[in-house]
């Protein structure tokens, strides 16, 4: 969502291969597991920037003298001519002003199935399907101000018409005179008709997300501790950005990822607290792109589209969480997550536009999150309950960063072994 730099790539849903209780557990051998995740989010409203400090989805569209002079010749020309005639007709002219508020929810409902190769491997497949809703509403707070103009003009040239062209007055006068008034609908005609763009708006967008596959290996495991490693491949399944479409969020961010993981855990020898770490690493391979070509830092859209080499950010999340059983069916645990996204790399033929999108692409976020779960594994076990499953509720909250989201989300997982 360009327009209000809304950048909701990064993963909303992440599959869980240790299934059980501790960080470390895999599936023993010849046991499958699935699991059912749903995420939603709240209400998405605002970001952090990048000097850390909150900011609404809320722009402000002043079309005025410096806005227009970028949009086409012909209207350069004009501006330039009007400066030249009357720098306060000038500096005075604008044809109306917008602000632009837009919120944005997203649901991702994951599937995922696991099977243990040997009782140290595990490997897992996940498929999310994203639902998301953009809305976006346009507020006109000024009208135009075409009579001070033609006011302020008339005066440049009378004080001066000793040293103004007279026909070159005659045309702008007569410009300045039918100057239209911009509309909703005239912004719209703009935005569709010479931009290209498809029509601004609410959006809503369903669809699959990238796949993610891996492989867990417990590298090793004792009476109260234990380490393992992930290796995986996130797949370019999910839909990526539409070039045409102002508002959109993406599934996917078109390129294949390969990820490592590692983390551990240990309990406190009789007692119900363990604590765990986790670290993992995100390559984002290079991929071409077909994006729009923004013209300035403040005008980011663009009249054409262009074929960019794109280089995302490699990732790196880190999560401590610590555990508290209560008995051996259920459990709570709390833990903070951290994400770093190192800056994007873009490369075309277009030296300022590579550098207008590489901007405020370096990200990090701190998140806290409450868990609590229920497990009948144990009790399967000892054939007092029917199947082994664990059932675990969460949320979760953004505390922070740098050009990400601020979002809350609430998760339900179910994991059912078989």
């Amino acid at each position: 969502m360009r327009i209000i730099q809304l950048c909701f790539i990064f993963t909303l849903l992440q599959f869980s291969a240790n299934c059980f209780s501790s960080y470390y557990d895999t599936l023993p051998r010849g046991v499958r597991a699935f699991v059912y995740k749903h995420v939603a989010t709240g209400k998405i409203s605002s970001s952090f920037t990048g000097n850390q400090q909150e900011q609404d989805y809320n722009l402000k569209i002043s079309i005025d003298a410096k806005s227009l002079e970028s949009l086409n010749d012909i209207f350069a020309d004009y501006l330039t001519s009007l400066s030249q005639i009357s720098r306060p007709a000038y500096d005075a002219f604008q044809l109306g002003e917008y602000e632009v508020d837009a919120n944005a929810q997203v649901q991702v409902q994951g599937v995922g199935i696991a099977y243990g190769f040997s009782n140290d491997l595990t490997a897992y497949l996940a498929f999310p399907y994203h639902t998301a809703e953009v809305n976006l509403n346009i507020e006109r707070t000024k009208y135009n101000n075409n009579n001070q103009v033609r006011t302020l003009l008339e005066s440049s040239i009378q004080n001066n018409s000793g040293n103004i062209d007279s026909s070159t007055a005659e045309i702008i006068t007569g410009i300045t005179n039918s100057l239209p008034d911009i509309s909703g609908g005239v912004i719209q005609s703009i935005v569709t008709n010479h931009l290209g763009y498809k029509p601004i708006g609410s959006w809503t967008g369903k669809g699959m997300g990238d796949l993610e596959m891996g492989i867990m290996y417990n590298i090793f495991e004792s009476s109260n501790s234990g380490m393992a490693t992930t290796l995986g491949l996130t797949l370019p399944t999910g839909r990526t950005d539409d070039p045409d479409i102002i508002q959109d969020i993406a599934f996917g961010d078109g390129q294949f990822d390969i990820f490592s993981e590692i983390g551990g855990g240990i309990t406190i020898p009789n007692s119900p607290l363990s604590f765990e770490a986790s670290g993992r690493y995100t390559y984002q391979s290079p991929s071409s792109k077909t994006l729009r070509v923004p013209e300035s830092s403040e005008y980011l859209l663009g009249f054409e589209k262009a074929t960019f080499f794109e280089k995302l950010g490699d990732m790196l999340d880190l999560t401590l969480t610590s555990n508290y059983d209560f008995s051996s069916w259920i459990s709570t645990s709390v833990s903070y997550l951290f994400n770093y996204t190192a800056k994007s790399i873009y490369e075309s033929d277009y030296s300022d536009a590579n550098q207008i999108l590489s901007t405020d692409t370096e990200k990090n976020s701190h998140s806290g999150k409450l868990e609590l779960s229920f497990s009948t594994v144990e009790l399967f076990k000892n054939k007092k309950f029917m199947a082994p499953l664990i059932i675990s509720s969460s949320v979760q909250k953004t505390l922070g960063g740098t050009n990400v989201p601020n979002y809350s989300r609430a998760d339900i997982n179910l994991k059912l072994f078989f």
